[in-house]
């Protein structure tokens, strides 16, 4: 948990996002996700949670939620959800209710420039170090619910897939009415996913857009076609073609991808504006939770 002096006071020069919400408040729990979401996508903002009913029975270890509770009536903040964005200890913009496009269009018009990494090489050793343990997923693949909407009778993802390793023969996964796919992937247990392959023979009819979505119980074309990040966990406006012929790893936000239960690739278009997509192979690298977790369990650090 932040303390009062790092949030309110280290980040005066930026934007810090405060959620007042209440347990027994219904679109509280609703936007709840959305929240989350928009503090994985702006890691250079400082997100806090305030439960305006529970903060006397923590205030021994929440100084920082006992001064922002004594802040409400000074901010006027008398229905929940309320987001409150702050900078300079100034309120500058409020979103009542739960409006996730205001919110998220408030998030965004305050939020400064993301910093630049501090060094190339040392992000990329870190990066590198970190992908170099990682494995292919497919083994965790739950075959049983693999699945791809518009997908030619013929020429399916089973026929790639199905084995739940990366295809190396000549079987393709192919569009049917037209170039659009919708990839569906569940695994039998949470995966934190780092990056994908996307393998095509035929440069021309290879995907070009993709959008990525995860932990979805049901999802359709009409779910994704016009969605957009944070929706959306992220969208990829134009694959390399050299890494989609070479089978080269596609990076992906990992911090957006840390538990998940199913995948859900949307292929919107290729890049020779063919009928048909086709897919030779896929494969997705990362870690399973359960074993990320045993291999660096350890005290807490002070």
């Amino acid at each position: 948990m932040y303390s009062q002096d790092t949030l309110l006071n280290n980040k005066a020069s930026g934007l810090v996002v405060i959620d007042f919400h209440a347990a027994w408040c219904g679109p509280c729990h609703a936007i709840a996700p959305f929240y989350e979401q928009l503090s994985q996508q702006y890691t250079h903002v400082a997100f806090a949670k305030v439960d305006v009913d529970a903060l006397q029975g923590v205030a021994k270890n929440a100084s920082l939620c006992i001064s922002l509770v004594k802040r409400t009536n000074q901010y006027g903040v008398k229905s929940m959800p309320t987001f409150l964005l702050i900078k300079n200890h100034e309120v500058v913009d409020t979103v009542v209710g739960a409006d996730r496009e205001a919110l998220s269009n408030a998030v965004r018009a305050q939020a400064p420039p993301a910093p630049a990494p501090t060094s190339l090489g040392e992000g990329s050793s870190k990066d590198d170090s970190a992908a170099s343990k990682d494995v292919s997923l497919l083994e965790y693949l739950d075959s049983t619910q693999l699945n791809c909407l518009n997908e030619s009778d013929t020429h399916n993802i089973k026929s790639i897939l199905g084995n739940k390793t990366f295809n190396t023969g000549k079987s393709y996964l192919e569009s049917d009415s037209d170039e659009q796919l919708l990839i569906n992937l569940y695994f039998n247990q949470a995966v934190r996913i780092r990056s994908i392959v996307i393998h095509t023979v035929d440069a021309s009819h290879a995907p070009k857009a993709i959008k990525l979505a995860i932990n979805r119980a049901s999802i359709g074309f009409e779910d994704v076609e016009s969605a957009i990040e944070p929706d959306m966990a992220q969208v990829i406006e134009e694959l390399s073609p050299d890494d989609i012929a070479n089978s080269r790893r596609i990076a992906l936000r990992y911090v957006r991808f840390q538990s998940v239960r199913s995948l859900h690739i949307f292929v919107a278009s290729n890049h020779g504006n063919e009928d048909e997509t086709r897919i030779n192979a896929i494969d997705v690298f990362g870690q399973p939770v359960e074993t990320t977790k045993m291999a660096n369990f350890h005290a807490p650090e002070e």
